[in-house]
């Protein structure tokens, strides 16, 4: 009857208002998420550019600054940053409670290594299962994770003028994927790090 024509018409644009609705407030949701976290990266950037204002000879304060912000903002459990020393890969900074090298020990800069292999290649490296490694592939890689017990790991380069002096590695104790954004923002760290350590080169040559 025209009756309820009318009712289901009144239905229908009752449902539709709710669903616009529902669709503005997940958009709003959704932009009040994105600027949270760009002003969360905001402030990491400029309290890492603050850390290396203040310490102009040292690069461990920078490299401690980049590794807190990078598991922070990553959502990691640990992060490490590694430097480039001949054939060698040393721990600079290491940030978490996961296990991770003794003092004064070294990794090979080997491609049978995910982070060695990450700094001679000069990309990227994601690995969702460290259990999932072949040891055909990465056999330094295997018997480090045998050893520490992580599971999921990214390795990133930090890259000056085209050349890799050490790299970011940042480590989850469970099987969780980084994200596009986190690896994106990893690299941006990746890229302060390198620069906190060339400047402090540089200004003690200078000096």
């Amino acid at each position: 009857s025209e009756s309820d024509v009318r009712l289901l018409q009144t239905l229908a644009n009752s449902m539709s208002v709710a669903l616009e609705n529902a669709r503005l407030f997940d958009a709003v949701q959704k932009s009040n998420r994105e600027i949270n976290e760009a002003l969360e990266q905001q402030t990491a950037t400029s309290a890492i550019l603050a850390v290396m204002a203040g310490s102009p000879t040292e690069i461990r304060p920078v490299l401690d600054a980049v590794a807190e912000s990078a598991a922070r903002l990553c959502e990691a459990d640990d992060v490490q940053i590694y430097q480039v020393d001949g054939d060698s890969l040393r721990q600079a900074t290491h940030h978490g409670p996961l296990p991770a090298l003794q003092d004064g020990e070294a990794l090979p800069l080997v491609p049978g290594l995910i982070t060695g292999r990450a700094v001679l290649e000069r990309r990227v490296i994601h690995v969702e299962d460290m259990q999932a490694l072949s040891e055909n592939d990465y056999p330094e890689s295997v018997r480090l994770q045998q050893r520490l017990g992580h599971r999921t790991a990214i390795s990133t380069p930090l890259i000056h003028e085209g050349k890799a002096i050490g790299a970011i590695v940042v480590r989850r104790n469970e099987v969780r994927p980084f994200t596009e954004e986190q690896i994106a923002l990893l690299s941006t760290f990746a890229d302060q790090a390198a620069i906190g350590v060339e400047n402090v080169r540089l200004f003690n040559e200078t000096t």
